[in-house]
């Protein structure tokens, strides 16, 4: 007779996971996630209307250049480098970006596109094609300071009034 009870159990709470248990996650599973996507939606929304749009502070990197071995090599981004393109390698900066590059000694600017991602020298932040240091007084010493301003579409007016052609 324990068996039978046991069996009878063992099939009765079987059935309760096989026909109750689903219904009762996915009713569970359903309370709040719409509620909580549309505060996720406001929250991003709220946070784009709210945020300042990015300052023109420059920051102070210490930059490099790209020599000739690399010319005609396929950069990290796909493209092949062109030393004699406006363009720079950053470690982090997403591809496609856009800098204002102002070498502090001379006054020089150069506006230049991340393609590629580097410099790996230790202590090295950016990596400016031959062209684009040259256009800015970076041959001779090789490696310097600069100050470096991301162009953001909120920043075309300062744009205008940092690069120096």
């Amino acid at each position: 007779m324990k068996r039978f009870k046991k069996k009878i159990m063992v099939t009765f709470l079987g059935l309760q996971v096989l026909l109750v248990g689903p219904v009762i996650a996915d009713s569970v599973a359903g309370i709040g996630s719409e509620e909580i996507s549309q505060d996720q939606t406001a929250l991003v929304i709220d946070s784009l209307h709210t945020q300042e749009p990015p300052g023109i502070e420059p920051e102070t990197m210490v930059a490099s250049y790209y020599a000739k071995y690399f010319h005609g090599r396929r950069t990290a981004s796909g493209e092949i480098y062109d030393h004699y393109a406006m363009t720079c390698a950053h470690k982090t900066l997403p591809f496609d970006t856009k800098l204002i590059v102002t070498n502090p000694q001379n006054g020089e600017s150069v506006e230049v596109r991340v393609n590629d991602r580097g410099p790996f020298p230790r202590g090295r932040d950016i990596d400016l094609s031959y062209a684009a240091a040259k256009e800015i007084g970076l041959i001779l010493p090789g490696v310097a300071p600069v100050e470096v301003v991301i162009v953001h579409p909120e920043n075309e007016q300062p744009q205008d009034q940092l690069v120096s052609n």
